[in-house]
Order: C-alpha cells, then structure tokens, then sequence
C-alpha cells in the first residue's frame, strides 16, 4: 500500500535462521527463464476492487497472463470481470476469512492451475490520527485485513506455489519508516514484513524454489486509500494505471531473481 515519498529503505535486522535459510535461494538460470517467459501460470491477487489491485489484474491481463483475483466489493468486481473477459477468476472473498481464502486457493488451482505470482495486496488505512483517538474496533480491523489477510494468502496458496513461484506481500514505505498519525497502519506494515521475513527463512529450509518477499508500491500513488491518510497531497502523484504499466513489469521480470526474503521497491517512474 502506499509509501511516503522519497523514503529510504531499512534493512532487516540480523537474526539467527534455520538451516537452509541463510541462502540467497535465487531461482537458477533456466527457471528464471521460465518463470519469466511461463505465459501459462496465473497471477493471483487480492484487493482487485479498486486500486494497486484492480491496475495490477487489468494489466497482467493485458500481458496475456490468466489472473486470479479475490475482493469483496462486488459491484466493483463485475465491473473488473466485465474489463478482464473470459479465461481469468474473479470472486468475492473476504481475506480475514482464512478458509475462504483457502477454499478460493483450491477453486484457483482446479480452473487456472498452480500460480507462479501470488500478491497479497489486500489493505486498509484510516485517517490520520494519534493513536488515542483510534478506536480499538478500527485498530482490530486494520490488524486482521493487513496482517491476517497476508498470512490467509500465504496459507492457502504456498502450498500451490512450485519451484520458482513467489508470494510478494505487498508493505508500504510505512512499514519500513515508522510514520506518526498512522500508528496503526505502521504497526500493520512493520508485521507484514516481519512476517513475510519470517516465511522466506521457512521456504528457504524447507521450500527450496519457492521465495516470498515484501514490496514497497514506493513513492506514492494516487489512490483511494492515499486519498483517506493524504487528503490534501493524493493528487500530486501518479495514477494507478500509470504505476501498474511499471509494477507489472517489475514483478514479472526483477522480483523472481531477488533472494528469498528481499525488502523490495518497486522503482519510481
């Protein structure tokens, strides 16, 4: 989800790993080639209804890539299932469900086959404010659909990921760079990579050929969700469409070759 303009990127922290985790885990030359010419396996993505999410699917579409993707705005995914046509999924799921999500997982793999791309881009932010005034309602809900819906996305679809497929969890610049007025969306983001961390250590011992990854949409775009926690600067930075066109690109052709538990950005325009 959305980053601040022109932040820097922390690195992780140095911690012990489980054997196995410490190597790169990069996918060796002929997979990569695979991984990156495959016009067969599906990409998935949640949060397609507005966004990072529905740009995204719109243009792996365009790329001729079998998209899968999952919100819960169902006015918004007809119109998203009208856009893609025939040979792509697009269904209502809630990703705080975890068993829906795991029930979609399985529905994905038996009509589009195992995916080689799994974003889990899903997200939530409020409006700016201490974190006093944060009801702990609107704190929960934050927690469950940036963090537990990343963790149902991983569950359900690691297991269909095979060798040189990725899960990116989709953090912010937020979640690197603490920012105030946005406690709990930092602390949310600060989790997704901790998390995402965590599970690379776990592929890359017991999952070889399978990486997960954080990614940074980087600097900012004009979204619904920048336009809620940035109501007076959104419009200064550019579309979805036009961050899609690159992000797409990245993911396809950069995020494969990153080592297993990379914090990564996608570059600015």
């Amino acid at each position: 989800m959305p980053g601040p303009p022109g932040t820097a990127r922390a690195g992780p922290p140095h911690r012990p790993a489980p054997p196995g985790a410490g190597r790169p885990n990069r996918k060796d030359d002929a997979a990569l080639t695979t991984d990156r010419t495959d016009r067969t396996s599906p990409v998935v993505i949640s949060g397609v209804s507005r966004g990072l999410g529905a740009a995204l699917a719109r243009r792996f579409a365009e790329l001729g890539r079998p998209v899968a993707g999952c919100a819960r705005d169902r006015a918004a995914l007809a119109a998203l299932r009208a856009d893609l046509g025939p040979g792509h999924l697009v269904s209502a799921v809630d990703v705080t469900d975890a068993d829906a999500v795991a029930r979609w997982a399985a529905e994905v793999g038996e009509r589009l086959g195992a995916p080689g791309l799994v974003v889990a881009n899903a997200g939530h932010i409020t409006a700016q404010a201490p974190v006093w005034e944060v009801p702990p309602a609107e704190f929960e809900h934050m927690m469950r659909v940036n963090v537990v819906g990343v963790y149902a996305m991983a569950r359900a679809f690691l297991p269909l990921l095979g060798d040189g497929g990725t899960l990116v969890s989709v953090s912010s610049g937020w979640g690197r760079n603490p920012r105030g007025l946005l406690a709990a969306y930092t602390a949310a983001k600060f989790a997704v990579e901790g998390f995402t961390r965590a599970v690379a250590q776990e592929t890359g011992a017991l999952r070889p050929g399978v990486t997960a990854v954080s990614l940074d949409p980087g600097g900012g775009v004009d979204t619904d969700m920048l336009a809620t926690c940035l109501p007076d600067e959104h419009s200064q930075y550019e579309g979805p469409r036009e961050w899609a066109l690159r992000a797409a690109d990245y993911l396809l052709h950069h995020v494969p070759a990153a080592p297993n538990g990379a914090a990564l950005t996608v570059p600015s325009g």
